[in-house]
């Protein structure tokens, strides 16, 4: 099967994708496409040399359950010269281009510490809402890039008033 184009759906998809900010957070109900997109912005910079992304879900069962974030990536990235890697954490390999695009939980607190000195030019949160705020401003502090690819975060979420990230964005969203 040939594809012509993967293009964004037009709204939010298409504004969460054209974003210029270092943190961007895209919300909305299920079946909205928010995986989908955080797939395509962590593909942007492939092609660069020195890339890499992770995308981050709170447990691997998240990753790997039917319909999850692996199917979603496995919709997409073999049709752009992805190739799976099914160890641990997974990843899919872009050989034509020597980067990768990893999938990996942050279960717990103390996951934090495996990632001590990395420096990940993209970072991903596929539901935002059920991480930890020192999860979410720990792998922050990772978003580094040597590749010349300025680092930057995206995020999906579904409302939830009793996470960290209801106060986060309450402080940045303004009432009008």
């Amino acid at each position: 099967m040939e594809i012509e184009a993967i293009i964004p759906q037009a709204g939010k998809q298409e504004m969460f994708l054209s974003s210029p900010a270092d943190v961007a957070i895209y919300g909305g109900g299920a079946g909205s496409g928010k995986t989908f997109a955080l797939l395509m912005e962590a593909f942007r910079n492939v092609n660069v040399p020195g890339y890499g992304a992770v995308i981050f879900r709170r447990s691997t069962p998240e990753i790997t359950a039917q319909g999850g974030l692996w199917d979603e990536a496995s919709s997409l990235y073999p049709f752009l010269g992805g190739k799976p890697v099914r160890s641990r954490p997974m990843r899919y390999y872009f050989p034509q281009y020597d980067t990768k695009i990893t999938f990996t939980h942050l279960q717990s607190e103390d996951t934090l510490l495996s990632w001590h000195g990395a420096q990940i030019p993209f970072i991903g949160f596929d539901e935002l809402q059920l991480f930890t705020e020192k999860q979410f401003w720990y792998m922050l502090s990772r978003n580094r890039s040597t590749c010349g690819v300025a680092p930057y975060v995206r995020a999906t979420c579904n409302a939830d008033s009793d996470s960290f990230l209801a106060g986060l964005l309450e402080w940045y969203i303004d009432q009008e």
